[in-house]
């Protein structure tokens, strides 16, 4: 251990010796379980793929614990320059093949066949604005938004035009690049245009999901499971429209989310769990921070890392059953357009590396295996959010939180278990210290006592023992 890491853990085990902060009780109840985890993982931009970044990817997946990657193979929708044809109903492979075998697809396809060979099958979404052939101006704007000063919205009449060009694409990544791939979204934060997404209003969504839904079962991909609708701005009710629509709701599989901010997503978690598919999954495909371009050590640490967390255990705790950083690596994105400082990682001439940020999220994503279940946690702990879930193949409990501020020292006992538990083991990421194992704490008459620094992204961890 490194003689800064070493004084440190010193100096806050100090302050839990001293009598001035007394211990917060938090109590877990491993028998009130919630909503199974299917993941974590991140955001991945195909068309940079080079061999240079497999040792990263394998990092995301070995060490990060990174097991899903919603990769967009192109960036942008607009690759369709010229309509294929004049009917929306017939493809013009011709026209395709020609367009999914240029360099930036290419690019896409081979990190998608890597993915493949870990094990990975990625999660593929698109994102960006269609071709101008493809749009129009509605009025009036957006809530919250300026007049469009040119045409950003997808035109009705475009919606099967639409389905083509997108579909093209999924024909071509399984029978042609030969990808396996499970899951598909096919707009990005539509709330947000142009540059995210076309505009498409909630009352509009579900006649666009149903030309694509319709299109993929004619091209014979309808295994392919709807992601929907990746949408930005969590005042807006997508869910809604889509959930009172019968015959989409037979493809939807899950309904995803962004979040950057405070807002909560439970409102849209009730939609669903009120709905007739109570069943389908709630994702967070996208959370993280937007200030990218300030990369000062105080940014990254209190807005990439600790806001960052907070907003994925927030909506943990809301219900989401999976998380995915925006983004994996630093890098140039075509909706922006710019280079982008947004990944955990950064990259430095191709020279991969982990931030501050990639710590903090490994205290979430390498503990919290896929199947594991949200169970109940309650405390009067100011400073602090916490979420606690149960690993049923491997028996174990574990705490992720993040403080700032509040007690030096925190007072755990576990209820319901159904059996016991010896002790935990304090893994913390503060700004001195990288995902490190800090303590081992026994538990005596049923609780133990975590000491913790000011300010940590950290994660407990325990085995539960077969009662005798």
């Amino acid at each position: 251990m490194h003689r800064k890491a070493i004084l440190l853990l010193l100096a806050w085990l100090a302050a839990a010796v001293d009598g001035t902060a007394a211990g917060s009780s938090v109590t877990i109840d491993a028998s009130q379980r919630f909503q199974t985890i299917a993941g974590f993982g991140v955001n991945f931009n195909g068309t940079y793929f080079r061999d240079a970044q497999k040792p990263m990817i394998d990092m995301l997946i070995d060490d990060l614990g990174a097991t899903i990657f919603r990769l967009d193979p192109y960036g942008i929708i607009n690759w369709e320059t010229q309509n294929d044809n004049d009917d929306p109903g017939v493809m013009n492979w011709e026209y395709y093949n020609d367009r999914y075998s240029i360099p930036t697809f290419e690019a896409s396809w081979a990190s998608a066949r890597y993915l493949n060979s870990r094990g990975i099958r990625p999660f593929v979404t698109l994102s960006g604005r269609p071709p101008d052939w493809m749009l129009d101006t509605k009025l009036p704007p957006l809530q919250g938004r300026k007049p469009a000063t040119e045409p950003d919205h997808l035109n009705p009449s475009m919606y099967e035009e639409f389905a083509e060009t997108v579909v093209s694409m999924l024909v071509y990544a399984r029978t042609k690049a030969r990808i396996d791939f499970e899951y598909f979204s096919p707009l990005n934060e539509t709330d947000c245009p142009p540059n995210e997404g076309p505009r498409i209003d909630p009352e509009e969504m579900p006649k666009v999901l149903e030309s694509i839904a319709r299109r993929m079962k004619k091209e014979g991909i309808g295994d392919v499971k709807l992601v929907v609708c990746d949408q930005c701005r969590l005042g807006n009710d997508y869910f809604g429209p889509i959930l009172q629509n019968e015959e989409l709701m037979k493809q939807v599989a899950v309904f995803s989310l962004h979040s950057y901010g405070q807002q909560s997503i439970t409102p849209h978690v009730d939609r669903v769990r009120n709905s007739r598919s109570p069943q389908l999954p709630v994702w967070l495909t996208e959370y993280g921070d937007l200030n990218d371009l300030d990369k000062s050590q105080d940014n990254e640490w209190k807005n990439f890392s600790l806001a960052a967390t907070k907003r994925a255990l927030r909506a943990l705790n809301e219900g989401a059953s999976v998380a995915l950083f925006w983004d994996a690596y630093d890098n140039y994105h075509e909706h922006y357009p710019r280079l982008t400082f947004y990944g955990l990682v950064q990259n430095t001439d191709h020279i991969y590396a982990p931030k501050k940020r990639y710590f903090a999220a490994k205290q979430l994503y390498h503990f919290v295996r896929p199947g594991s279940q949200r169970i109940a946690l309650n405390s009067d702990a100011p400073g602090l959010l916490l979420s606690a879930f149960r690993n049923a193949a491997d028996g174990t409990l574990t705490v992720v939180g993040v403080k700032e501020g509040g007690p030096a020292e925190l007072d755990l006992v576990l209820t319901g278990a159904g059996a016991r538990i010896g002790a935990w083991d304090v893994y913390v990421t503060t700004r001195d210290v990288d995902c490190r194992k800090m303590d081992t704490v026994a538990v005596k008459d049923g609780t133990a006592r975590i000491s913790l620094p000011p300010e940590a992204v950290f994660t407990l961890v325990t085995a539960m023992k077969k009662a005798e």
